[in-house]
């Protein structure tokens, strides 16, 4: 007999309206929806004290690290982390070492998380080849992603002909491409350990443009699917836009970062705050949050990139978001600037549709119990030291933010709640790519 818990008191967000309302679990399934009076005799009843419920949040853009990398991030270290910030289901990045980009490794990489995970995970893979797509896709992956900088292990996509010719691989068995897109022949070599700023002007906005040009180009001829990781720039998110108008099968990505620190974080933070795309002027701030706020953006990622202080003072790119990234964004819906339909929508349905994802995104009876308990009455300073994450370090210390995580829910399982973890791990599963008929 599977246990019944009930999830009282609660404001649920359903079919994007907030009511009133309970919810009945059963298993790993929602059961019911409905008034806390009508809901199913429950073995544990679960008191929300009227917060919001919401689908359990999905990041398209996690790096889990382990194996080689483990001293950085592990699965378990990783996920917990993803269960503090609100998610649910996490797709980690193939740039691991060794890195995925054969169909071994993406096995070896399912086998080793199993049992160790909080929440669910997806693998993404980097073909060495077009011609290795359906085996990488066979072996268990969600979804392809290329670094058009620089190569994994031998690969090169770097040019429009090098992108069309894995996106007819891709397109044929309806498998998203994600692209890590800056043009390697205008990004500017520099010295080892570089400050932020020669690494931004290193990196600049032409790169990001001309890279998305070329993939969207390639898309348009192969009739691929794309989506844009970490879009940064006002002229490379006008480009999206322009595509999507056209018919062309594009989506893109924004970061917390992205959205709200600009390159003055360089100031106070110095290499910490090193990333890429690097952190732009106050206009782009201001096009990637009209581009939320519109449906411009589709999707809100974390781009969650943990290394050692070690390695950021050598001037590494990235820093753990999984633990800020929901803060972040619902602060700026307390305060008037994202409209909350669109940023809940960008962190549940819109990544489920994306990557067909199609257990989860959305609150329904049969569907996953998927949770994401949120308080918006809960404002504190952003602390690096909490994280759980094992990088603790953070361009948003200190930041004050209006909202956070109360809750967890993963399979039906409270697994997080009020700071801490309070499940074992193994309640997470790896969940497989599936090709589209």
């Amino acid at each position: 007999m599977e246990e019944i818990v009930n999830i009282v008191n609660a404001k649920v967000w359903l079919r994007r309206k907030i009511i009133e309302a309970g919810i009945s679990i059963v298993g790993d399934r929602i059961a019911k929806i409905g008034n806390d009076s009508t809901l199913l005799k429950a073995e544990k009843v679960f008191d929300a004290g009227g917060r919001l419920v919401l689908p359990g949040f999905i990041d398209v853009h996690t790096h889990l690290r382990d194996f080689d990398l483990s001293y950085k991030e592990d699965f378990s270290s990783g996920t917990a982390a993803a269960v503090a910030g609100g998610f649910t289901l996490v797709l980690d990045m193939p740039n691991n070492k060794p890195p995925t980009t054969t169909p071994e490794m993406v096995k070896s990489r399912i086998q080793k998380a199993e049992g160790k995970l909080y929440c669910d995970v997806g693998f993404y893979a980097t073909p060495k080849s077009p011609y290795q797509v359906n085996d990488l896709v066979n072996s268990g992956c969600i979804a392809m992603k290329i670094y058009m900088t620089r190569s994994l292990n031998g690969e090169k996509y770097s040019t429009e002909k090098e992108i069309y010719d894995l996106m007819k691989e891709t397109s044929s068995l309806g498998i998203m491409l994600s692209a890590h897109a800056e043009d390697p022949k205008m990004i500017r070599k520099v010295r080892d350990a570089p400050s932020p700023n020669l690494h931004a002007k290193a990196h600049s906005i032409k790169a990001e443009e001309s890279a998305i040009d070329m993939a969207i180009n390639a898309t348009r001829k192969s009739h691929g699917r794309l989506n844009v990781c970490h879009v940064s720039t006002l002229g490379g998110l006008s480009k999206i836009k322009r595509a999507k108008r056209e018919g062309i099968d594009v989506t893109c990505e924004v970061t917390p970062h992205h959205a709200i620190l600009t390159n003055k974080v360089f100031e106070e933070f110095g290499r910490i705050a090193i990333v890429e795309p690097p952190l732009r002027s106050k206009k782009h701030i201001e096009a990637i949050l009209r581009g939320i706020s519109n449906g411009d953006v589709d999707i809100l990622a974390t781009d969650h990139a943990p290394h050692t202080l070690e390695e950021k003072e050598k001037a590494h790119p990235g820093f753990p978001g999984l633990e800020i990234a929901l803060p972040v964004f619902f602060t700026l819906v307390r305060d008037g600037l994202l409209p909350l339909n669109r940023v809940v929508d960008a962190f549940t349905i819109k990544p489920a549709e994306r990557f067909s994802l199609t257990y989860t995104g959305e609150l329904d009876v049969g569907g996953m119990a998927n949770f994401t308990i949120i308080d918006l009455k809960r404002e504190r300073k952003i602390n690096q030291y909490d994280f759980l994450s094992k990088a603790k370090f953070s361009p948003f210390n200190g930041m004050v933010v209006k909202a956070g995580v109360h809750a967890t829910f993963v399979r039906g399982k409270e697994v997080f709640l009020n700071g801490e973890i309070v499940s074992p791990a193994g309640v997470g599963r790896v969940i497989h790519g599936k090709i589209r008929s």
